[in-house]
């Protein structure tokens, strides 16, 4: 049986919001490195998606 794998690559607008994740995380993990308080909170990592993933793609859109 053969797996069709293209059925599953993601388009190219998809992989854009994926590396925007990842970039994300890093600087999440990051910041949590430097100020390891900064990674307890469940309220404060909500806020920073929020910020990171919402806000400021949406800011850089209207910028383009």
């Amino acid at each position: 049986m053969r797996l069709r794998l293209r059925a599953w690559r993601p388009s190219r607008a998809q992989f854009a919001v994926f590396l925007w994740y990842c970039l994300a995380s890093a600087v999440y993990v990051a910041i949590g490195l430097a100020v390891t308080d900064f990674l307890y909170s469940f309220w404060v990592g909500v806020a920073y998606l929020l910020v990171a993933a919402w806000i400021v793609p949406a800011v850089f859109r209207r910028l383009t």
